[in-house]
């Protein structure tokens, strides 16, 4: 990591190519995750979308605690009335939640792999960080971490455990969203 600085209406972000790559990766997997196994309707047929979210048939698995993080219960204890919510509204969370990534994956990819700053359109600046949230919450959610002592704990690991790594990660995706929101 270089440096962020504001040029107009953007924010200008040099990553080495390793940075970019690996972030470029992180977002990539995420959009796999949200796009589960099911065909999602055409963003522009309304009724399609309209069915699906009726019919419930294009639920996340939500046996996966990624999922669970990332699409919690409206209603705790209830999971009937949960059930429903997330039949009525995931369809569009989920559309909501790959769109932002994509915003994200364009910008990294115009980036060449670091060769030229990362742009990040200040109108863009809170879907860059509703996608590295997901992404913390995501990686959070495959460390274990619940508590400020499960992060102390990952951050005292040696550096030949391989949760160390993906901890490091963590703890980067939290410096770029510090530095972003720091040029808002």
């Amino acid at each position: 990591m270089r440096d962020f600085r504001r040029s107009g209406p953007s924010i200008l972000m040099r990553l080495t190519d390793y940075e970019a790559t690996l972030l470029e990766s992180l977002v990539e997997q995420l959009a796999g995750l949200l796009e589960g196994e099911g065909e999602q309707p055409a963003e522009d047929d309304s009724f399609a979308r309209w069915q699906a979210e009726l019919s419930g048939s294009d639920l996340l698995d939500q046996s996966d605690p990624v999922i669970g993080r990332l699409f919690p219960d409206a209603y705790a204890g209830d999971a009937h009335a949960s059930e429903e919510f997330r039949r009525l509204t995931q369809a569009r969370q989920r559309g909501d939640r790959l769109g932002q990534a994509e915003v994200v994956l364009s910008a990294l990819r115009d980036s060449d792999a670091g060769k030229h700053p990362v742009q990040v359109r200040v109108i863009e600046l809170d879907t860059w960080l509703k996608t590295l949230t997901a992404l913390r919450l995501s990686l959070a959610v495959r460390l274990g971490i619940e508590t400020p002592a499960d992060a102390d704990e990952l951050d005292s690991l040696p550096e030949d455990d391989p949760r160390s790594y993906i901890y490091r990660v963590y703890e980067w995706i939290a410096y770029l969203s510090e530095n972003l929101l720091g040029l808002r």
